[in-house]
């Protein structure tokens, strides 16, 4: 297990809380494709539009 910090804005990460994925690095595939099933994801908003 390993834990991952992600920067989002605050509307993307509850978009994603509502329909069940993650998003994070604009798009780019790579970075969540190292995700494993038990990790955890914290998420940092620094502002909300």
């Amino acid at each position: 297990m390993q834990n991952w910090i992600a920067v989002a804005s605050a509307n993307h990460v509850a978009l994603g809380r509502a329909q069940g994925f993650a998003q994070a690095g604009h798009g780019k595939p790579g970075p969540l494709r190292r995700l494993q099933p038990d990790d955890l994801i914290a998420y940092y908003s620094p502002t909300e539009i």
